[in-house]
Order: structure tokens, then sequence, then C-alpha cells
């Protein structure tokens, strides 16, 4: 985006007037709840030297009050400006999908970490945290707002970091926090049902996905061709490989062996693949032994040892990591396994509850006790559609008991489910004859399938943000 008139030199950026220092160009998006042109003059009051807006204002003020077309795209750009363009001095990988993107950054973040010596080459930014090499920082929203982001590009340059790995999501993209950064490579893990707080119709939300992905000046774009919406979409990318298990494509996973908590496959080149530096890698097979369990996690690894291999690191050096890598927290976690076993998992959209019953499905247990939370402040849409996605997969298993939590005791206020949502939820599983139990706390619900569970018996603890203290809370009840 190109400014017709000359912007003095700023010394910060925001879109919250809050943050406004002497100085710094302020921003003013309209945004879900609040609208920042309203918080113009207060931002001039605390010394900002320059407004940003798309609205006409009519003010007076010696501050300069410039009209834009997209504040959104423009508070991006200024904000990678601000800090250099970092990403332009770093290998940034994205990766989007409605699940999997977690684990996959960290299979990639570990990977390119693993071995390398003293120095890390790899940075990460997503969902559980963020390593900008420089310091930790705990995950916020799975893609950070603009400014935060690039502020976490440029710490990974200042400390030589030569590979930033970064969730994207559907947010991230509609609301431009991504503007101005360059990615040299991209991941689609899958598509499927989430986000209605942000997206008027499906269709919207895949054109999202469809829009990042579609990107011909990436060096790798990787895509699961086995995903029906992806898959369908053809060819985005100029240098696009397709991975999938059930589909002919570039990268395969094949003879596939469970045990346990435990899977094994070949990992298959099937077509030559030219890496960083120009070299080609041949066709090849890998026999690759992980402690990941789950059909999707097959997907997730097969996209990492592909760009592991662009990125120049051996066969040898992907297998050995892939025998030591202990797992992602609350994807799929096993985080204990005596007498009986808890496995903790994130699920939160239809997709992600899908995934984790279908491998439990092919789990030993004598009976299973489940005990989820609804997702809150996230309208009623997606709480039917979870709820309806549970009662499906519910009538596949074997001896189970449902527990249901609004999490009141543990819960952000930002997550804190409605009266509509819980009624929603709980309506469906009614209509689908569902047996359950419904808690307002979660504390009172992990007591009791204590109490309950006896030898060979598993606990799945699921749900979003307001489980995220559920697995602590169990252990240390046992």
């Amino acid at each position: 985006m190109k400014l017709e008139k000359k912007i003095p030199a700023i010394a910060g950026i925001t879109c919250d007037s809050r943050e406004v220092r002497p100085g710094y160009a302020f921003v003013a998006i309209t945004g879900f709840n609040k609208d920042g042109n309203k918080f113009i003059k207060e931002a001039i009051e605390k010394g900002a030297g320059i407004i940003f807006t798309e609205k006409k204002i009519k003010m007076k003020s010696e501050v300069p009050i410039i009209r834009v077309k997209d504040a959104r795209f423009l508070l991006g750009q200024l904000a990678a400006e601000f800090y250099d363009f970092p990403s332009r001095k770093l290998k940034l990988i994205g990766v989007t999908g409605t699940n999997g993107k977690t684990t996959t950054t960290h299979l990639i973040y570990h990977l390119l970490n693993y071995k390398r010596g003293k120095a890390k080459k790899a940075g990460l930014i997503g969902t559980v945290n963020v390593d900008t090499g420089t310091k930790f920082y705990p995950g916020d929203l799975t893609t950070p707002p603009p400014v935060k982001l690039q502020q976490y590009l440029k710490e990974m340059v200042d400390k030589k970091l030569k590979y930033a790995c970064m969730e994207v999501s559907s947010h991230g993209i509609k609301l431009k926090r991504i503007a101005g950064s360059r990615f040299a490579v991209k991941v689609g893990t899958n598509i499927s049902i989430d986000h209605y707080d942000l997206h008027p119709s499906f269709p919207d939300y895949l054109e999202v996905k469809k829009a990042f992905l579609q990107d011909n000046n990436c060096s790798l774009v990787l895509i699961n061709h086995d995903d029906n919406y992806l898959g369908s979409l053809g060819k985005l990318a100029k240098n696009q490989v397709n991975f999938a298990i059930y589909s002919e494509t570039e990268v395969r996973a094949e003879e596939i062996t469970n045990r346990g908590y435990e899977v094994e496959f070949i990992y298959k080149l099937n077509k030559p693949l030219k890496n960083e530096g120009g070299q080609i890698i041949p066709p090849c097979r890998m026999p690759v032994k992980m402690k990941l369990f789950g059909e999707h996690n097959i997907y997730n690894a097969l996209a990492a040892i592909t760009i592991a291999l662009y990125y120049g690191i051996s066969p040898g050096l992907i297998q050995e990591f892939f025998r030591d890598f202990q797992g992602v927290w609350r994807r799929l976690q096993v985080i204990y396994n005596n007498d009986f076993t808890i496995i903790d998992d994130c699920a939160h959209n239809p997709g992600s509850y899908a995934a984790v019953f279908k491998t439990v499905k092919k789990m030993r247990y004598n009976k299973i006790f489940i005990i989820n939370s609804l997702r809150g402040n996230r309208g009623i849409k997606i709480n039917r559609e979870n709820a309806e996605t549970i009662s499906k997969c519910l009538t596949e298993l074997g001896e189970y008991q449902l527990f249901t939590s609004n999490c009141n005791d543990v819960v952000k206020p930002v997550d804190l489910v409605s009266r509509e949502e819980e009624k929603i939820f709980l309506n469906t599983l009614d209509r689908y004859k569902i047996k359950y139990q419904h808690f307002q706390e979660l504390k009172p619900a992990l007591k009791l399938v204590l109490k309950k569970v006896t030898k060979n018996n598993l606990i799945l603890l699921l749900g979003p943000h307001a489980m995220d203290h559920a697995g602590e809370m169990i252990l240390g009840m046992i």
C-alpha cells in the first residue's frame, strides 16, 4: 500500500490507544467490539505523531490524519517496515489448516534445532508458546497481532536464527495480521468446519485458506492431498508438493503399523525434490518410528520430514529425532499410563474430535471415560456441530461414560460458556440419546471419574482452552 503523503518518522506503531506513546503512529481499526476511530482524540492527546484511518475524520488537529483504503493491511505493512522487514532475513515457514498446525510447527521447529550444535537455528510462533531465541513467551492468539508478530521475527533475526516456524490461522489471514510477512515455505494440513465467529460461511473460510496457500513466490508449498477440500483445489502453487497416505502423490506414508502408543511407517519420496541449495534429493524410502500416534499425526510428520529434507537434514538424523521426540502438549498426549491411561487433547472442532475418536477406536481398553468442555464464546453453531460429531463417534465406541463441563472454576472470562451455547450442546446430545452428566465446574467431574476408573480403563480429556489445566489437576488427584 503506497501512501501519497509524506509521513514523519515514527517511534512505534499501535492500534490500541492505551499503548500510544509520543511519536507513535496510531492505526484506527474498526474491530468486532470497538471502533478505533472513537479513540483518535485520545491517541493524539497521548502524543501520537500520525493517525491512519479508513474513515473521513472531521477534526482540527496539527497531527496528520491520513485516510487509507485498508487499515488492517497498513498496520501489518507499517509494522514490518518499522522492524526492517525481518521475514525477509529468515526462512519463514507458515502452517495453516483447521487442525494440525501446532503439532506440525513443533515438529519442524524441533527437527530444525535437533542436534545442530549449541546455537539454536529455528524460532517458533504459535498457540502453545513463542520462542524467539532470545526468550520464551506464553502463547496467546494462534497468529499474533501484526506489531507483536514483527517484533518476534525481529528478535529472531537479532539472535541470528535462520528459520521461523509459525502457525497461520484463518484469523491471522483474514484480519491481515501476516501482512508484510514473506514466507519461504507454506503447509496446508487439512480443512474442516470451524470459526463461525469470524467466517460467514464455509466457502469464505475455505477461500481464506486457499488464498494463503496460492503462492508462486514460495520455494515450497506442501498440501495434504488426502484432505477432501485441499485435494479438490488442484494446483495452487508453482512449487507445490502433495503428501498423502491414501493417494499416489510425491510424498506418501506406506506400511503403517500401530504399536500401542507408537506408530511405524515408511516415508516415501516418489519424485526427485530440489532442496534449498539446488541439489536434487532422489526418490527414497525412509523407515520412521515415532511416539506420536494417530493417523493425523502421520500427515503432520510427512510435512515436517519433507521440510527437513528440503533444508538439508539427513535421513539418519530425522529418524533419530522421531525416535526421541516425546510429543506436543495437549495433542493426544499420554499424561498417565499405569493401571489406567489418561490422554489429553485440545479437540475443539468437528475435525479434531473425529481425529481423536478415530484413533481411540483402534486402542485397547475395557471402558472409556470422556471429560469434555464446551466451547465458550464461539456461538451455538460450532457447539451444536461439536456435539453432533461427539454423538456420532460415541455410537462406534465400546462401553463409555461422558462427562461434560462448562469449566467455570478454571475458564478465562473470554472463554465463558453462554446459556445458549450450553443449551444447544446438551440438547444435541439429548437428540442423539447420548447419556451424560453435565457439570458447571471441572473439578467435580475429574473427582467423579477418578472414583469410577478401574484397571485397563481410558480417561480422555477433551476440549479447548478451558481444559488447559485439566491434566495437571487430575494428576494432582491421583
